[in-house]
């Protein structure tokens, strides 16, 4: 624990300065603030957490902790501070290891920083920089998984297009029955597929579906095929049939 007389002399060193200057722990806790943080800051003197006085997520304020404490000088991160009445400050934090203090703590000071300040334009261009990177990294992804989509959906219509003209050109139900086990699994994705008339007896197969109006298809499958795919092709099927 930080003693009250290391406490009593952070406030002594920083009780002149006009910037903020912030004592926090290296659980991010703020433990002692100077009368400029307390004149600017609502809630400093409450140990709040520090990712409660700022605008930025309680990750990226550890992390900034984290780094300060491994250093005994004063490195800058840039934070945006929350003043009264909804106020926004935008500012480049100096933080370093507090080394005179007996328990692991940082000494942070605050500089507001004007929208022309060098510092804070770099930041934010490479804040948009990867932004912008991120968005095309997903815009690609979903470019590459719509024209995938598309050329499933190509294939797939070919094959139905193939076995709609064969079936139209088919001489009798042995005929239909040969082009079925010839189309069909491609067009289903399945392994095998065997028309069967009424009146012979399936093969062993894992779905069996009746075809109006007189037949049965057999499908050896390891996944059944998508409800709306399957009717397409028994009504195909059951139409070709009709003819004879």
């Amino acid at each position: 624990m930080i003693r009250d007389e290391a406490l009593g002399l952070f406030r002594k060193i920083t009780a002149l300065h006009t910037e903020p200057v912030l004592l926090v722990a290296a659980d991010s806790r703020v433990l002692a603030a100077n009368p400029a943080a307390v004149r600017l800051l609502p809630g400093v003197e409450d140990e709040s957490p520090l990712s409660a006085l700022v605008s930025e997520s309680a990750d990226d304020v550890d992390r900034f902790v984290r780094q300060w404490l491994r250093t005994g000088h004063p490195t800058p991160a840039g934070l945006t501070l929350h003043g009264y009445d909804g106020v926004r400050l935008r500012c480049r934090c100096f933080g370093a290891r507090a080394q005179w203090l007996p328990a692991p703590a940082v000494h942070l000071r605050a500089v507001r920083i004007d929208p022309g300040d060098r510092f804070l334009t770099l930041k934010d261009r490479v804040n948009a920089l990867e932004r912008e990177r991120i968005l095309r990294f997903r815009a690609t992804e979903d470019r590459a998984a719509l024209n995938a989509a598309l050329a499933a959906v190509h294939a797939r219509l070919g094959h139905l297009h193939a076995l709609v003209t064969s079936l139209a050109a088919a001489a009798t139900p042995e005929a239909v029955g040969e082009l079925v086990a010839k189309h069909v699994p491609t067009v289903l994705g399945c392994t095998r597929a065997d028309l069967h008339l009424k009146d012979s007896t399936p093969v062993y197969a894992n779905l069996r579906i009746p075809v109006p109006p007189h037949a049965m298809l057999a499908l050896t499958t390891d996944s059944p095929p998508l409800p709306e795919h399957l009717a397409s092709v028994t009504t195909l099927i059951g139409g070709a049939l009709r003819r004879f």
